[in-house]
């Protein structure tokens, strides 16, 4: 496979603290599947400085309806990730924002995509574009840290630790069938047309995005909610959706759906998550109903090196996406600094 950093990234130029976007692309790039696209590309974005000896970069990853700027908030001098210290990278996972999708005109036709087809990208991006040999850390959210535990399993000598917010080893059947009636509803829409629609089926995608809405949140944090409250989020979840081409949206969707670790071992976690050496951190959300709790022990149990801790909240799902200052953000920046104090 050849590949090209497309903007003619000089090395200085990595090493320089910014956080313009930039575009790496990736040649014939062949799929689990068996698909190739002759051009893939993945954009990103880096901020900080990286060191002399090129160890302090930081890869972070988003949730499935998430983009590179999903730890912003976290981002900066003095912030969670530290850029006094580290060298931080946030991509666009294949198939949405700014990173090659379906939107781009393959609608239908662009390959069918999976959690480890995005790590691949990323390590291509990692060491053949950036010429990195080590990570401090990967880290992300949901989907993202989907893909951290992937990069984990498959390349344990990159990595020096896995920082995994609402985790799973695998899409349990209730996120499953969540997916199923979400691409139901998206069908439904009379302008989606099999998926070769002329105009995009905004109708169906907000539609899906309230049907997602419950799955993210606690029954107990719906309960404490103003009617006017609770109608202000259904419609913003309604207008995330909308905001997305439907196939980009389907096929993201059916990426974290098919999300199993063990895949590539026959099915046997166990020998999955014992690939990982590094150690890691693992954050699930107590009240979390579309990844619980169950997959995050599975973890703790299975991984050599865990350190884990439940999120205190009755945000569900969300509470990985707290904005520092509230008390789930503080909880997850304080365990978040510990970590990395101890990977240098």
């Amino acid at each position: 496979m050849k590949l090209l950093l497309a903007l003619g990234l000089a090395l200085c130029g990595a090493f320089a603290a910014h956080a313009e976007t930039q575009t790496f692309l990736a040649y014939d790039f062949e799929f689990e599947t068996g698909a190739v696209l002759p051009e893939l590309r993945v954009a990103y974005e880096t901020y900080g400085t990286l060191n002399a000896a090129r160890d302090n970069a930081i890869l972070l990853v988003h949730g499935t309806s998430g983009n590179r700027h999903s730890f912003d908030a976290m981002i900066g001098p003095g912030k969670t990730f530290d850029t006094g210290k580290n060298f931080v990278i946030t991509v666009d996972a294949i198939g949405g924002g700014d990173s090659s999708s379906p939107k781009d005109g393959l609608g239908q036709d662009f390959p069918r995509y999976t959690i480890r087809d995005m790590m691949r990208a990323q390590h291509a991006l990692v060491t053949r574009g950036l010429e990195l040999s080590t990570l401090r850390a990967v880290g992300g959210s949901s989907m993202g840290s989907f893909v951290s535990l992937e990069w984990g399993i498959h390349h344990p000598e990159m990595v020096r630790g896995l920082i995994l917010l609402v985790p799973s080893p695998k899409a349990e059947a209730n996120f499953q069938l969540i997916v199923d009636l979400m691409t139901s509803v998206i069908a439904l829409d009379p302008q989606w047309e099999g998926g070769r629609y002329a105009r995009n089926p905004v109708e169906g995608l907000r539609l899906a995005g309230m049907l997602y809405y419950p799955w993210v949140v606690s029954a107990p944090y719906i309960d404490r909610l103003r009617a006017k409250q609770l109608a202000k989020e259904q419609e913003e979840s309604a207008r995330s959706f909308a905001g997305w081409d439907a196939n980009s949206l389907i096929l993201r969707y059916a990426a974290s759906r098919a999300h199993d670790v063990s895949a590539p071992f026959g099915g046997d976690m166990n020998t999955a998550l014992g690939q990982i050496t590094a150690p890691a951190l693992i954050l699930p959300s107590t009240s979390d109903r579309l990844l619980g709790l169950d997959g995050a022990r599975r973890l703790r149990d299975a991984i050599k090196l865990p350190s884990y801790a439940e999120i205190p909240s009755d945000l569900g799902h969300r509470a990985a996406r707290a904005v520092p200052g509230t008390p789930e953000g503080e909880f997850i920046d304080a365990k978040i600094r510990a970590f990395l104090a101890k990977i240098e």
